[in-house]
């Protein structure tokens, strides 16, 4: 917490010769509050922060599935460029829709790893397989 003198090695209008001038308690009991409330606050913050990257790592074991659906996507547009009328959508929207899902699942595993707290460990890492666990 903050030094509520801010390191000032004498007090403001402090009487000549007194030496005890920083010991005052009037500024220590002036910023309790604000310190109690910059605590709670921080405790808040932090706990939001490792609640939301505790979820999150939850669901990205899903990001595999999507790289196999984006595989299955692109099957799916070459089928449907070679015979349009196979799907009631045009062939691109099943290709887009592969590049999407590659993209959206390195895009989440990249931001998870940037938007983990310090410290804090993936408390999935355990199912995902030996070869693409984090070090």
């Amino acid at each position: 917490m903050r030094d509520p003198t801010n390191g000032a090695r004498e007090a403001f209008n402090a009487a000549p010769g007194d030496a005890q001038a920083t010991l005052r308690p009037m500024p220590f009991v002036v910023a309790w509050p604000f310190n109690v409330l910059e605590a709670i606050g921080r405790a808040g913050f932090y706990a939001t922060w490792h609640l939301l990257y505790f979820v999150a790592c939850a669901f990205r074991a899903f990001t595999g599935f999507l790289f196999v659906a984006g595989i299955v996507m692109l099957l799916v547009s070459l089928g449907v460029f070679v015979n349009p009328n196979a799907a009631p959508m045009p062939w691109w929207f099943f290709l887009s829709s592969a590049f999407g899902m590659f993209a959206f699942a390195v895009g989440y595993n990249l931001f998870l790893d940037w938007f983990a707290p310090p410290g804090a460990e993936d408390s999935f890492d355990r199912y995902r397989p030996k070869t693409s666990r984090r070090a």
